[in-house]
């Protein structure tokens, strides 16, 4: 199941006659989406004040309260030859950040760490928070995105919940000028986060190649 929306986060309404059950679990996910909307905006006022910059600066440049949020259930079922296959290639997240809630007893996430992939061993009650593309850009590659990959079980199905906290689609992102030096010019051209997507939904998942390719030369 997916949602996106320009203001906040909303789950779309369902054909009337919807069972009780099902409402309830909608009523659940629309409030689990609104709280974690207000966690990615104190996540990303921390962010600001780290590179120095004003608390706001990183959520105004997303749009403010007018951001795109999507919530992405992700089913994992077993598959005997786990070697054959990958549940997800390699990529990083196109948008800000991530917020993953993760099966703590199976493992499936890999991120990479120099030219070795390291499993992720989800902490109980936790979220594992993934920077992405657009935060890279902003932060002029002071902070790096996540490259990451999902591998699957011989044995288990797994169910993991992915979060999605993006800047409006509209609003061109380029590097804070704050962060902008001599020595540190802008690595990247001003882009919005649609035609981003566009651009990296062309040349399919492969790694960081997408937002490395758009650096501008030194």
């Amino acid at each position: 199941m997916e949602s996106r929306v320009a203001t906040g986060f909303k789950m779309e309404e369902g054909p009337s006659g919807i069972d009780s059950q099902k409402l309830e679990c909608r009523e659940v996910f629309d409030e689990y989406g609104k709280e974690l909307v207000k966690l990615c905006g104190k996540l990303i006022k921390v962010m600001s004040i780290n590179l120095g910059l004003e608390e706001e600066y990183l959520e105004n440049a997303f749009g403010g309260e007018d951001i795109g949020a999507c919530l992405r259930v992700c089913f994992y079922p077993k598959c005997p030859q786990p070697e054959l296959t990958l549940g997800l290639s390699s990529h990083s997240d196109p948008g800000g950040i991530t917020l993953l809630l993760s099966d703590e007893h199976v493992y499936g996430l890999q991120v990479r760490k120099s030219n070795n992939w390291i499993t992720v061993k989800p902490a109980p009650h936790a979220f594992i928070v993934n920077i992405g593309d657009q935060i890279q850009v902003l932060s002029n590659a002071i902070y790096k995105s996540v490259e990451h990959r999902v591998i699957v079980n011989s044995d288990k199905e797994r169910v993991s919940l992915a979060f999605f906290y993006n800047p409006k689609s509209d609003i061109p992102i380029e590097p804070a000028k704050e962060l902008v030096k001599p020595n540190r010019p802008a690595l990247y051209t001003a882009m919005t986060f649609d035609q981003y997507r566009l651009f990296i939904r062309l040349r399919g998942p492969c790694g960081k190649s997408q937002v490395e390719s758009l650096k501008s030369p030194r």
